[in-house]
């Protein structure tokens, strides 16, 4: 059973057998189709008849023979005439057209003959005059006789005659016309026929020997592929097993990949921790700064009580509030209550004066009362009577006066707290009304500043205007986005994406326009400069779109030049050209690529392809541009039509102000219709599959690293291919961790033949393989007293070290 390390090799043995035998298999066909042709021009007495039209005639079974079998030159001829007379004969079709022994025979199927019956006779000179008809031909002589009389025949072509041939290979039948002409004649005459069919056997005889020689050196290969195989075999029945190498290998490997994911665990919670350290320090020295700033403990336990005092204050003061605005309203109440008492007292002293009179009157009437009433009888209880009820509606008179002097009291509190409330909203009312008109004055500048035309709306105001006329454009304004959210949350949203869509705007227009956005008090108000000229969004807006509108023009009128050049001139040639040179440096980096293997057996290469997402318009349109011009139909023609009348119809549909020379330059940008694969073959049987993050993941750590560097470096070295004469630095730190030695020899092998100027650090790396040419070492010394370094510096020259 073949193992890994042999497979490669018996894969390749095999294949070598494969191509040989089939190359054998068939020039051997290709040797007993010559010999077959050279047997039958050795045994026949003439030649295969010339080049004839498809014809359905089998003329073996007819009487008769073409026209070059039945007649041969006059001596003397000249040779050079010779030829031209039978280049003459077989462009015009009579060479080999056939002539029947008898008049009116017609021949079953297609075929093109000759009638001696319809030829008239030349009024001049004819071929009678330079040929004859052959001895013991299957024709009567008279009939061959008859035809050749009826070509006319001169040194230049005759007129006058329907059927002429002239010495310089010029002829005419009928309205037909032309000339032809070749270095000898080679079927009309038996000597003719004779030098031709030898000349024929001749080259035959070579390529024969030549298929014999290439037919010999197939055999030696096969020979050579026979021994290499069982070399193979017979060594790979001499190695010892190496099932324990294999499994030992596997444990490194494996120890490898847990080392390495261990080391990468290692190394992020080192970086973690560090970052953590840094934010700590840089916090303790943030609170040392403020601690200094506000003359506060950096202690957490006094941070911590001084945070419960500040607490326990806040409260404080927030009591002491409340209780400042409860005393505040229980003395504006104790002041209202003591102006309403001394109201009051006045009109209670007033009252108790009058009661006091009243009394009075009351005791002198009460003692005339009495006087009366020891004087007199039933008259005097009436007049009691009338005076209880006196007294009763003084009481009741009584009881209404001090029922009315507290309601007047209570009015007079109730004025009071109203006339307080008025003086509070009458300067509310004028604080409004200032407010007003600054929103009103606000509003105006907005408008007139260009936000209103920037938002699409044009309310016809002035700073002239009063405050209705704002108060109308603002509620029409208003009214045109009722459900618009405006709080603060809102506004900020929307600033911020306001910025965003500027600065896209700023990539996409370049210095075109130098875009800015201005703090008008709380807003942000958008300003563009074209051309020295400020102007809003709407002027940018329109200015840009009579801009794209004219852009458009310049593009359809300018797109019938584009695709003639693409299609015959210097373009095509100029993309074809730069395409090759990419698939041709491609292939050059995976020759490089190739010689590099881990022990492991994987190999890495590159792929330039179309992009998969891209229509398959874009694929014909490469193949197309990459055709012979000669070749290109006009269905292909019509294909790369499309292909850039649609590339032109996005730019024009694009919202971008670039030029016409710019959406050019996007159309024909070939590096746009491409991008790299990088694809891996692990011997597996698998082939080449494409390197993605599973795959990558299921690597060890050395083919991880060697499936990451080696196409990095392909893509340094294909950058440096531009400028030849130029440095071709590359910079590598810690190189190489995780990679086996002899993967390292490999991979500076490859640096070595990329030509890469190297430059590396480590603390572990040398240099030191047998497939690098030659490095500079340098290592860094200290003397662990002081601060100073040096360096030693060494040399690799292939083979050993040298300390310099």
């Amino acid at each position: 059973m073949v193992d890994a390390a042999a497979r490669p090799l018996d894969q390749e043995i095999t294949t070598a057998r494969v191509g040989v035998r089939a190359a054998h298999r068939g020039l051997g066909e290709e040797r007993d189709r010559l010999d077959e042709e050279v047997r039958r021009l050795s045994g026949e007495s003439d030649l295969p008849p010339p080049a004839p039209l498809t014809r359905t005639t089998v003329r073996t079974t007819a009487a008769g023979a073409p026209l070059w079998r039945l007649v041969a030159f006059h001596e003397g001829v000249p040779v050079a005439v010779q030829a031209a007379v039978e280049a003459a004969l077989e462009a015009s079709g009579l060479l080999d057209a056939w002539v029947s022994p008898s008049e009116g025979i017609t021949l079953p199927g297609h075929d093109t003959r000759v009638e001696a019956a319809l030829a008239a006779a030349a009024p001049g000179p004819s071929l009678l005059d330079v040929l004859r008809p052959e001895a013991n031909i299957p024709v009567p002589a008279d009939t061959v006789t008859r035809i050749l009389i009826g070509v006319a025949y001169g040194t230049t072509l005759p007129s006058g005659h329907q059927a002429a041939v002239s010495a310089g290979g010029a002829w005419r039948l009928g309205p037909a016309t032309g000339t032809w002409s070749k270095p000898e004649p080679a079927f009309i005459g038996a000597l003719a026929r004779q030098r031709t069919r030898q000349r024929r056997i001749a080259e035959l005889t070579g390529r024969i020997e030549e298929t014999d020689a290439a037919l010999a050196a197939l055999d030696d290969q096969l020979y050579e592929l026979d021994a290499r195989a069982a070399r193979l075999d017979a060594d790979q029945a001499a190695r010892p097993n190496h099932r324990e190498l294999d499994a030992r290998r596997r444990d490194w490997d494996r120890a490898e990949e847990v080392v390495a994911a261990r080391d990468e665990v290692v190394r992020d919670a080192t970086m973690h921790l560090a970052r953590r350290e840094t934010e700590v320090a840089d916090a303790l020295r943030m609170l040392s700064r403020r601690a200094a700033e506000h003359g506060l403990p950096t202690d957490r336990d006094r941070l911590r009580s001084l945070s419960g005092d500040i607490e326990r204050f806040r409260d404080l003061a927030d009591s002491w509030v409340d209780a400042r605005l409860t005393a505040a309203t229980a003395a504006e109440r104790a002041r209202q209550t003591a102006a309403q008492a001394d109201r009051s007292r006045r009109i209670a002293d007033e009252s108790a004066g009058d009661a006091a009179v009243a009394e009075a009157k009351a005791v002198g009437m009460t003692a005339r009362l009495q006087a009366v009433e020891a004087t007199v009888g039933e008259d005097y209880r009436q007049i009691v009577a009338r005076v209880a009820e006196a007294r009763a509606e003084r009481d009741r008179c009584r009881d209404d006066a001090r029922r009315a002097n507290r309601l007047l009291v209570d009015l007079e509190g109730h004025i009071g707290e109203l006339k307080a409330t008025s003086s509070q909203d009458a300067e509310r009312r004028e604080k409004a009304v200032a407010a007003r008109d600054g929103a009103a004055h606000r509003f105006r500048h907005l408008c007139l500043v260009g936000l209103a035309e920037d938002a699409g709306i044009a309310p016809e105001l002035d700073f002239g205007d009063g405050t209705k006329a704002t108060l109308e454009a603002a509620r029409a304004t208003a009214a045109q986005w009722p459900g618009l959210p405006h709080a603060l949350r809102n506004l900020g949203d929307a600033a911020t994406r306001l910025s965003e869509a500027v600065h896209e705007a700023r990539g996409h227009l370049g210095v075109r326009a130098d875009l800015a956005l201005e703090p008008d008090d709380d807003v942000q108000l958008f300003t563009a400069t074209l051309d020295g000229v400020r102007v809003g969004a709407t002027g940018l807006l329109t200015t840009l779109t009579q801009e794209r509108d004219r852009s458009r023009g310049d593009i359809s009128t300018a797109e019938r030049r584009l695709f003639d050049q693409i299609l015959t001139g210097d373009i095509r040639r100029h993309l074809a050209a730069r395409i090759r040179r990419a698939g041709e440096l491609v292939a050059h980096m995976n020759g490089h690529l190739e010689r590099v293997r881990t022990a492991s057996n994987v190999a890495v290469q590159l792929v330039w392809d179309v992009r998969p997402d891209l229509p398959d318009s874009t694929r014909t349109a490469r193949q197309l541009l990459l055709k012979d011009p000669g070749r290109v139909t006009e269905s292909d023609r019509e294909a790369l039509h499309a292909f850039f009348r649609g590339r032109i119809e996005e730019a024009k549909n694009s919202d971008t102000a670039a030029s016409w020379e710019e959406h050019l330059g996007e159309v024909l940008d070939y590096t746009a219709w491409h991008s790299f694969t990088v694809r891996l073959d692990r011997a597996d049987g698998n082939g080449w599959q494409p390197l993605t993050k599973r795959l990558h993941g299921a690597l060890s750590g050395g083919e991880k690293a060697i499936a990451l560097h080696l196409p990095l470096f392909a893509a340094v070295a294909a950058h440096y291919e531009d400028v030849p004469l130029g440095p071709r630095l590359i910079l590598l730190d810690e190189v190489f961790v995780g990679v086996d030695t002899v993967n390292r020899g490999q991979v500076f092998a490859l640096l070595a033949a990329l030509d890469l100027d190297l430059m590396i650090t480590s603390d572990h790396e040398w240099g030191t393989y047998r497939e690098l040419p030659g490095i500079a070492v340098h290592q860094l010394l200290t003397d662990g007293n002081d601060e100073a370094v040096t360096s030693a510096r060494f040399v690799w020259n292939g083979t050993g070290m040298e300390a310099e």
